[in-house]
Protein backbone atom coordinates (compact mmCIF):
# COMPACT_ATOMS: atom_id res chain seq x y z
CA UNK A 1 0.00 0.00 0.00
CA UNK A 2 1.45 3.86 -0.89
CA UNK A 3 2.06 5.64 2.34
CA UNK A 4 0.79 9.01 0.24
CA UNK A 5 -2.90 7.08 0.48
CA UNK A 6 -2.86 8.40 3.86
CA UNK A 7 -3.01 11.79 2.95
CA UNK A 8 -6.35 11.25 0.22
CA UNK A 9 -9.11 11.72 3.66
CA UNK A 10 -7.32 15.09 4.18
CA UNK A 11 -7.16 16.50 0.76
CA UNK A 12 -10.89 15.53 0.42
CA UNK A 13 -11.68 17.90 2.68
CA UNK A 14 -9.09 20.51 2.06
CA UNK A 15 -8.86 20.80 -1.49
CA UNK A 16 -12.65 21.48 -2.47
CA UNK A 17 -13.61 23.97 1.36
CA UNK A 18 -10.10 25.62 1.80
CA UNK A 19 -7.85 25.81 -1.55
CA UNK A 20 -10.68 26.11 -3.90
CA UNK A 21 -12.27 28.97 -1.80
CA UNK A 22 -9.45 30.85 -1.42
CA UNK A 23 -8.68 30.53 -5.13
CA UNK A 24 -11.78 31.75 -5.75
CA UNK A 25 -11.43 34.52 -3.22
CA UNK A 26 -7.98 35.54 -5.05
CA UNK A 27 -9.68 35.45 -8.35
CA UNK A 28 -12.77 37.66 -7.32
CA UNK A 29 -10.37 40.15 -5.68
CA UNK A 30 -8.69 41.28 -8.82
CA UNK A 31 -12.30 41.55 -10.69
CA UNK A 32 -13.83 44.90 -11.13
CA UNK A 33 -17.16 46.25 -8.54
CA UNK A 34 -20.21 46.96 -11.15
CA UNK A 35 -23.49 47.84 -9.61
CA UNK A 36 -25.35 46.42 -11.93
CA UNK A 37 -23.85 43.50 -12.42
CA UNK A 38 -22.18 42.48 -9.27
CA UNK A 39 -18.78 41.76 -10.19
CA UNK A 40 -17.53 42.32 -13.71
CA UNK A 41 -14.48 39.60 -15.02
CA UNK A 42 -11.38 41.68 -15.09
CA UNK A 43 -7.79 41.75 -14.22
CA UNK A 44 -6.78 44.84 -12.43
CA UNK A 45 -5.47 45.90 -8.60
CA UNK A 46 -7.34 48.81 -8.41
CA UNK A 47 -9.09 47.05 -5.31
CA UNK A 48 -5.95 46.47 -3.35
CA UNK A 49 -4.39 50.08 -4.62
CA UNK A 50 -7.85 51.67 -3.24
CA UNK A 51 -7.31 49.18 -0.23
CA UNK A 52 -4.05 50.44 1.03
CA UNK A 53 -4.52 54.12 0.13
CA UNK A 54 -7.70 55.34 1.37
CA UNK A 55 -8.12 56.73 4.44
CA UNK A 56 -11.31 54.75 5.58
CA UNK A 57 -9.57 51.28 4.87
CA UNK A 58 -6.42 51.89 6.31
CA UNK A 59 -8.07 52.70 9.43
CA UNK A 60 -9.84 49.36 9.28
CA UNK A 61 -6.52 47.71 8.85
CA UNK A 62 -4.83 49.59 11.58
CA UNK A 63 -7.63 49.13 13.89
CA UNK A 64 -7.54 45.69 13.52
CA UNK A 65 -3.94 44.97 13.94
CA UNK A 66 -3.28 47.02 17.15
CA UNK A 67 -6.39 45.43 18.38
CA UNK A 68 -5.09 41.86 17.76
CA UNK A 69 -1.76 42.43 18.86
CA UNK A 70 -3.17 44.22 22.19
CA UNK A 71 -5.36 41.40 22.73
CA UNK A 72 -1.99 38.46 22.26
CA UNK A 73 -0.77 40.23 24.71
CA UNK A 74 -2.70 40.66 27.20
CA UNK A 75 -4.22 36.99 26.78
CA UNK A 76 -0.57 35.79 27.51
CA UNK A 77 -0.01 38.23 30.45
CA UNK A 78 -3.26 36.49 32.36
CA UNK A 79 -3.01 32.87 30.81
CA UNK A 80 1.31 32.10 31.55
CA UNK A 81 0.66 32.17 35.84
CA UNK A 82 -2.77 30.47 34.96
CA UNK A 83 -0.72 27.66 32.76
CA UNK A 84 2.38 27.53 35.22
CA UNK A 85 0.20 27.05 38.54
CA UNK A 86 -1.38 24.14 36.23
CA UNK A 87 1.92 22.41 35.65
CA UNK A 88 3.85 23.24 38.37
CA UNK A 89 1.59 23.77 41.59
CA UNK A 90 -2.10 22.05 40.85
CA UNK A 91 -2.53 18.22 41.61
CA UNK A 92 -6.09 17.51 42.59
CA UNK A 93 -7.73 20.76 40.77
CA UNK A 94 -5.93 20.01 37.77
CA UNK A 95 -8.26 18.18 35.45
CA UNK A 96 -10.79 20.81 36.79
CA UNK A 97 -8.76 23.31 35.70
CA UNK A 98 -8.12 22.46 32.52
CA UNK A 99 -11.66 21.27 32.29
CA UNK A 100 -12.61 25.13 32.87
CA UNK A 101 -9.93 26.13 30.30
CA UNK A 102 -11.95 24.24 27.31
CA UNK A 103 -15.42 24.76 28.20
CA UNK A 104 -15.53 28.71 26.78
CA UNK A 105 -14.26 26.17 23.64
CA UNK A 106 -17.78 24.08 23.86
CA UNK A 107 -20.43 26.91 25.02
CA UNK A 108 -21.25 28.74 21.79
CA UNK A 109 -19.86 32.14 21.60
CA UNK A 110 -23.24 34.05 20.85
CA UNK A 111 -24.19 32.45 24.26
CA UNK A 112 -20.88 33.95 25.83
CA UNK A 113 -21.43 37.45 24.02
CA UNK A 114 -25.08 37.68 25.87
CA UNK A 115 -23.67 37.01 29.17
CA UNK A 116 -20.90 39.60 28.74
CA UNK A 117 -23.88 42.01 27.40
CA UNK A 118 -25.46 41.70 30.35
CA UNK A 119 -22.03 41.64 32.77
CA UNK A 120 -20.52 44.69 30.94
CA UNK A 121 -24.08 46.75 30.17
CA UNK A 122 -24.94 50.48 31.91
CA UNK A 123 -26.88 48.47 34.33
CA UNK A 124 -25.06 45.59 34.22
CA UNK A 125 -22.98 43.44 37.20
CA UNK A 126 -19.21 45.78 36.69
CA UNK A 127 -21.35 49.85 36.59
CA UNK A 128 -23.63 47.78 39.64
CA UNK A 129 -20.73 46.84 41.60
CA UNK A 130 -18.64 50.11 40.83
CA UNK A 131 -21.64 52.20 41.85
CA UNK A 132 -22.64 51.04 44.89
CA UNK A 133 -19.00 51.27 45.98
CA UNK A 134 -18.82 54.42 44.73
CA UNK A 135 -15.23 54.14 42.91
CA UNK A 136 -17.67 55.94 39.94
CA UNK A 137 -21.05 58.65 40.02
CA UNK A 138 -22.68 56.87 36.80
CA UNK A 139 -22.04 53.75 34.80
CA UNK A 140 -18.73 53.49 32.46
CA UNK A 141 -19.04 52.86 29.13
CA UNK A 142 -17.74 49.37 28.55
CA UNK A 143 -20.42 47.97 26.16
CA UNK A 144 -21.09 48.95 22.76
CA UNK A 145 -16.68 50.19 23.16
CA UNK A 146 -13.87 49.39 22.50
CA UNK A 147 -12.63 48.07 26.36
CA UNK A 148 -15.87 45.79 26.24
CA UNK A 149 -15.02 44.44 23.01
CA UNK A 150 -11.51 43.73 23.88
CA UNK A 151 -12.89 41.90 26.98
CA UNK A 152 -14.94 39.54 25.04
CA UNK A 153 -12.42 39.13 22.81
CA UNK A 154 -9.37 37.82 25.39
CA UNK A 155 -12.15 35.75 27.27
CA UNK A 156 -13.12 34.19 23.83
CA UNK A 157 -9.69 33.24 22.59
CA UNK A 158 -8.11 32.82 26.31
CA UNK A 159 -8.19 28.30 25.44
CA UNK A 160 -6.13 29.29 22.94
CA UNK A 161 -3.04 30.77 24.55
CA UNK A 162 -3.65 28.75 27.52
CA UNK A 163 -3.20 25.28 25.99
CA UNK A 164 -0.47 25.78 24.41
CA UNK A 165 1.69 27.27 27.57
CA UNK A 166 0.50 24.15 29.57
CA UNK A 167 2.40 21.90 27.14
CA UNK A 168 5.08 23.68 26.30
CA UNK A 169 5.95 24.42 30.17
CA UNK A 170 4.50 20.56 30.87
CA UNK A 171 7.71 19.58 28.53
CA UNK A 172 10.42 21.33 30.70
CA UNK A 173 12.36 19.03 32.37
CA UNK A 174 11.78 19.09 36.04
CA UNK A 175 16.05 18.01 36.62
CA UNK A 176 16.74 21.28 35.10
CA UNK A 177 15.17 23.25 37.65
CA UNK A 178 16.76 20.97 40.41
CA UNK A 179 20.08 21.80 38.47
CA UNK A 180 19.97 25.72 38.61
CA UNK A 181 18.74 25.49 42.14
CA UNK A 182 22.04 23.41 42.54
CA UNK A 183 23.76 25.90 41.01
CA UNK A 184 22.64 28.93 43.48
CA UNK A 185 20.15 30.55 41.34
CA UNK A 186 16.52 31.15 43.12
CA UNK A 187 13.34 30.54 42.34
CA UNK A 188 12.83 34.04 40.71
CA UNK A 189 16.23 33.53 38.53
CA UNK A 190 15.56 30.08 37.67
CA UNK A 191 12.02 31.14 36.25
CA UNK A 192 13.50 34.23 34.29
CA UNK A 193 16.21 32.36 33.27
CA UNK A 194 15.15 28.58 32.61
CA UNK A 195 11.58 28.32 32.79
CA UNK A 196 10.76 31.49 31.19
CA UNK A 197 13.12 30.65 27.53
CA UNK A 198 12.12 27.22 27.45
CA UNK A 199 8.16 28.07 27.38
CA UNK A 200 8.94 30.25 24.50
CA UNK A 201 7.40 27.66 21.81
CA UNK A 202 4.23 28.10 23.71
CA UNK A 203 4.00 31.70 23.99
CA UNK A 204 4.97 32.39 20.52
CA UNK A 205 1.94 29.95 18.79
CA UNK A 206 -0.30 30.92 21.81
CA UNK A 207 0.34 34.51 20.04
CA UNK A 208 0.01 32.93 16.57
CA UNK A 209 -3.50 31.61 17.51
CA UNK A 210 -5.28 34.27 19.32
CA UNK A 211 -3.95 37.17 16.45
CA UNK A 212 -4.75 35.01 13.64
CA UNK A 213 -8.65 34.52 15.29
CA UNK A 214 -9.00 38.25 16.62
CA UNK A 215 -7.91 39.50 13.12
CA UNK A 216 -10.44 37.50 11.70
CA UNK A 217 -13.85 37.49 14.57
CA UNK A 218 -16.86 38.73 13.61
CA UNK A 219 -19.45 38.51 16.35
CA UNK A 220 -17.38 40.13 19.02
CA UNK A 221 -16.74 43.56 17.22
CA UNK A 222 -19.92 43.34 15.49
CA UNK A 223 -22.05 42.76 19.36
CA UNK A 224 -19.89 44.53 21.30
CA UNK A 225 -17.80 46.71 19.31
CA UNK A 226 -19.24 50.30 18.19
CA UNK A 227 -19.49 51.27 14.82
CA UNK A 228 -16.87 54.59 15.47
CA UNK A 229 -13.93 51.63 15.40
CA UNK A 230 -14.83 49.79 12.78
CA UNK A 231 -12.39 45.90 12.42
CA UNK A 232 -11.71 43.96 9.42
CA UNK A 233 -14.30 41.18 9.52
CA UNK A 234 -17.36 43.16 10.13
CA UNK A 235 -16.00 45.43 7.61
CA UNK A 236 -15.56 43.17 5.06
CA UNK A 237 -19.06 41.57 5.59
CA UNK A 238 -20.64 45.35 5.75
CA UNK A 239 -18.52 45.86 1.88
CA UNK A 240 -19.87 42.52 0.97
CA UNK A 241 -23.74 42.81 1.55
CA UNK A 242 -24.18 46.69 2.50
CA UNK A 243 -22.12 48.17 -0.64
CA UNK A 244 -22.52 44.95 -2.58
CA UNK A 245 -19.09 45.17 -3.55
CA UNK A 246 -17.92 41.97 -3.77
CA UNK A 247 -14.57 42.39 -5.25
CA UNK A 248 -13.65 45.05 -3.01
CA UNK A 249 -14.49 42.76 -0.17
CA UNK A 250 -13.10 40.06 -1.46
CA UNK A 251 -9.55 42.02 -2.04
CA UNK A 252 -10.00 42.77 1.75
CA UNK A 253 -9.83 39.65 2.81
CA UNK A 254 -7.25 38.73 0.87
CA UNK A 255 -5.21 41.55 2.49
CA UNK A 256 -6.11 40.06 5.70
CA UNK A 257 -4.36 36.68 4.69
CA UNK A 258 -2.00 38.29 3.54
CA UNK A 259 -1.50 39.76 6.85
CA UNK A 260 -1.96 36.85 9.04
CA UNK A 261 0.59 34.87 6.89
CA UNK A 262 3.23 37.87 7.44
CA UNK A 263 3.31 37.71 11.31
CA UNK A 264 3.18 33.82 11.01
CA UNK A 265 6.25 33.80 9.20
CA UNK A 266 7.80 37.12 11.09
CA UNK A 267 7.49 35.50 14.68
CA UNK A 268 8.49 32.11 13.47
CA UNK A 269 11.60 33.69 12.16
CA UNK A 270 12.17 36.13 14.87
CA UNK A 271 11.77 32.57 17.18
CA UNK A 272 14.18 30.41 14.99
CA UNK A 273 16.68 33.49 15.40
CA UNK A 274 16.41 34.36 18.93
CA UNK A 275 15.38 31.13 20.61
CA UNK A 276 17.52 28.49 18.86
CA UNK A 277 17.82 26.28 21.56
CA UNK A 278 13.75 25.75 21.63
CA UNK A 279 13.49 24.47 18.34
CA UNK A 280 13.30 20.76 19.14
CA UNK A 281 10.80 21.60 22.28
Amino acid sequence: MHPWLWLLPALALLIPFFVMPLGILARNSVYRDDPTALMVPDFTFDNYVRMLTDSYYLDVFTNSLWIAFLVGIIALIVSYPFAYYVVRWARRSRKLLIWAIYMPLIVSVIVRVFGWIVITADSGLINNMLVSIGFVDQPLQILYAVGGMMIGLTHRYLPLMVLPLVNAISKIDPTLLTASTGLGAGRFRTFALVVLPLSLPGMVVGFQLVFAGVLSDYVLPNLMGTTRFRMLAPAIYDEAIGNVSWASAASMAVIMIIIVVVVLLITNLAFRRFAPWARTL
